[in-house]
Formats: structure tokens, C-alpha cells, sequence
């Protein structure tokens, strides 16, 4: 049961978080690291110029925090001279960034005109099922974020997922349980050795 794999490469992201910008998913400001707008200033000061700065910002942000909660999206508009909404419509066009919390496998399922003639709608169900969470949502285990996107660029391999940015295609509810266990398996596998070299 081989998959295809390809390098997953940028397309617009169409799921809607909810609330405006993705609120009511994230922490208030007081609970973000502190570190946080100090790198954010820090960035700034060494990279002098306009508002071009905003999306490698956005990137650094997000590597550093693992999300983009309102509270930085608004940090981040107040510095560059951009209102909230600016600032989200970026993160919200590219599928890239994100405003809620990540999980461990990023799982996206393209709902494109060849996935979905295709049968996309019983792997997303299948997907839903296996990972126990919505699209937009992330897993009690916090193994697994599910979303939807339009199209992946890999229209050939319908119906076709990415999980951590590689593409799996010709995909089928089966090989979605099956991938779905073998995820969870090296998790488990992972914490059973971090456990164990820390008790030595």
C-alpha cells in the first residue's frame, strides 16, 4: 500500500476560522510569552523599512509561538501601521499561517473540482472519524489539526491530502485509518523513548 508523495508548495487557504480573526480560538494577551514582542521588536529594529516586513514577520512569529493569536496579529498591525484586518487577511489568504494552535501532524484534505468528483467527501469523513476532530479543529491528543484547502497542485493524484506539507495521493478511507495509526503508533513510540531516556 504505497502512497504518492510530493513537495507540497503554497495555494490559497479557503477555511474560515471562527470568530473575527480566529479570537475565540486563541489566548488573550496576557498569556502569550513575554518573549514574544520582544522579538517582534527586535525583528523590526534590525529590518528597517515598511510594510513588506509583515509576512517574514508573520513567519518568525509563528515558528516562534506555533500559532498567530489575535493578540499578535494586532501587535503586529499597530508596529507596521496596518489594521487587524489587513493583517488577517494576509494570514487568512495563504494556508500557510495559522491562527489556531498546532498539533503535532497538520492534515489538510483538497476539496478541488478533481478531489471532490473524486470521492474527497468520504476521505474527509473518513479523516474526521480517525483523527476524532472537525475541520479547523485539533485532536484531544493533540496529535492531529484537520483543515480543508482548495486545490494542492496535484490534481492527478485525486483525491489527494497533505500531512506536514507532503502530498499523498490517489488516497481512500482505508489508507486514511491505516496512515492515521501509524502516525499515532510513532507518537506513542516517541514519548515510550523520551520517558525512558529521561528516567535513566
Amino acid at each position: 500500500m504505497n502512497d504518492t508523495v510530493f513537495t507540497d508548495s503554497p495555494e490559497e487557504k479557503t477555511d474560515e476560522p471562527s470568530g473575527f480573526y480566529g479570537a475565540e480560538q486563541v489566548p488573550p494577551r496576557d498569556e502569550i510569552d513575554p518573549k514574544t514582542w520582544e522579538m517582534i521588536d527586535e525583528y523590526l529594529a534590525q529590518h528597517p523599512g515598511g510594510r513588506e516586513r509583515v509576512i517574514p514577520l508573520l513567519h518568525k512569529v509563528q515558528k516562534y509561538v506555533g500559532h498567530l493569536p489575535s493578540a499578535v496579529q494586532e501587535y503586529v498591525a499597530d508596529k507596521l501601521g496596518l489594521s487587524p484586518v489587513q493583517v488577517y487577511g494576509i494570514i487568512s489568504f495563504y494556508h500557510f499561517f495559522t491562527t489556531t494552535p498546532r498539533a503535532r501532524n497538520q492534515i489538510k484534505i483538497c476539496m478541488g473540482t478533481a478531489c471532490f468528483v473524486r470521492n474527497s467527501q468520504r476521505l474527509l469523513d473518513a479523516l474526521k472519524d480517525a483523527c476524532e476532530t472537525d475541520i479547523g479543529g485539533i485532536s484531544e491528543d493533540r496529535l492531529f489539526n484537520l483543515d480543508q484547502v482548495r486545490c494542492i497542485g496535484a490534481c492527478g493524484l485525486a483525491p489527494a491530502i497533505t500531512t506536514n506539507d507532503e502530498v499523498r495521493g490517489n488516497f481512500t478511507p482505508t489508507k486514511v485509518r491505516s496512515l492515521i495509526r501509524r502516525l499515532r503508533k510513532a507518537a506513542k513510540a516517541e514519548a515510550a523513548k523520551t520517558a525512558e531516556e529521561e528516567g535513566q
